[in-house]
């Protein structure tokens, strides 16, 4: 949105509903027109980008973009947004909001802090009360512009999305409908599962992994998970993932979608553990298994004598079969 001087937004603005499952890396293009002449050019009116959640309303960052020639009728701008995973908290700042605001910085600029009004005030110190007619499930943020909730769009968010309704959700197992731009088509949307389903509909259930650290094992506060998958006519692949345990828990759950034949667990002493083998992959599955001491796959430098450990690497790699047939 443009916004003044004093704080108080121009008549044009838009508004994007952002999902990071589907929209990550997307680039988007927002036109902010001016609705008349601006009788003073030097005036300064910088874009603010504001982040709600969606489903609480909550307001969570603010970006700050300056319009460098203000003298120009066209600015294009183009940046680039990262998006915080917590809300920003400032521990001193020196504007006062009164009392219908909270003092915030803005995420792209260190030393710029503005006052974040309550719901239907506005202004410098957020001592303007606004007229709003927003519907009382939305977040008024100013007379002329109303933060929708879920499912609902329209100027004053009073109109409903039929698709996406509680009793016609066509995401299945509990997944949140979310509508694609209503702009762009009011029949589209995207489901977002819970971590336990996947698919276009969440209709899928993923694999289940239960896995459980023995005492034995010297504590860790996190374990490298390595999935291979091998291929008959090609090179196997392998997916790595980091997995925090948290500090009162013994074991972890994984939910994987991705075809796998072997499950390998790294601890950060680089000891690998034999987790999972799998001669075929099954969808849908529940494992339940244990990293244990005696499933650690052991060093080739601890199999081999002092002898073949000296010979070069090649050379040695010709005495691994028998290795196989000694240990098997």
């Amino acid at each position: 949105m443009l916004i003044d001087e004093h704080r108080q937004i121009t008549s044009y603005y838009e508004q994007i509903t952002y999902v990071p499952k589907r929209d990550c890396g997307t680039k988007f293009n927002i036109y902010l027109l001016y609705p008349d002449q601006r009788k003073n050019s030097s005036t300064n009116c910088p874009i603010y980008i504001d982040l709600f959640d969606k489903i609480t309303l909550k307001f969570l960052a603010s970006w700050h973009l300056s319009i460098s020639f203000q003298f120009l009728p066209v600015n294009r701008i183009a940046t680039q947004l990262f998006i915080p995973n917590i809300q920003q908290q400032q521990k001193s700042c020196l504007l006062s909001c009164r009392n219908h605001g909270r003092c915030m910085r803005c995420i792209n600029k260190i030393f710029l802090y503005f006052c974040q009004c309550d719901q239907g005030y506005s202004g410098l110190q957020c001592n303007i009360e606004e007229n709003c007619s927003c519907s009382l499930d939305s977040f008024c943020y100013s007379s002329s512009i109303c933060v929708c909730s879920m499912n609902k769009y329209g100027p004053n968010c009073y109109l409903k999305h039929a698709i996406c309704q509680s009793l016609n959700n066509p995401c299945e197992n509990n997944g949140l409908c979310v509508l694609v731009d209503d702009r762009i088509s009011i029949n589209k949307f995207t489901c977002l599962c819970k971590k336990s389903f996947y698919g276009s509909r969440c209709e899928n259930i993923k694999n289940r992994i239960y896995i459980k650290f023995n005492e034995t094992i010297s504590r860790t506060t996190a374990v490298f998970i390595h999935y291979i998958t091998a291929f008959e006519n090609a090179n196997h692949q392998r997916i790595t993932t980091l997995r925090k345990i948290n500090y009162d828990e013994n074991a972890v759950t994984l939910f994987v979608t991705h075809p796998f034949h072997i499950i390998i667990g790294e601890l950060f002493n680089h000891t690998y553990y034999l987790l999972i083998l799998r001669e075929r992959f099954i969808e849908s599955e529940y494992i339940q298994t244990e990293l244990i001491s005696n499933q650690r796959c052991i060093s080739i430098d601890e199999l081999l004598n002092t002898t073949f450990r000296s010979y070069p690497r090649l050379h040695h790699i010709k005495y691994y079969p028998l290795l196989c047939r000694q240990y098997q």
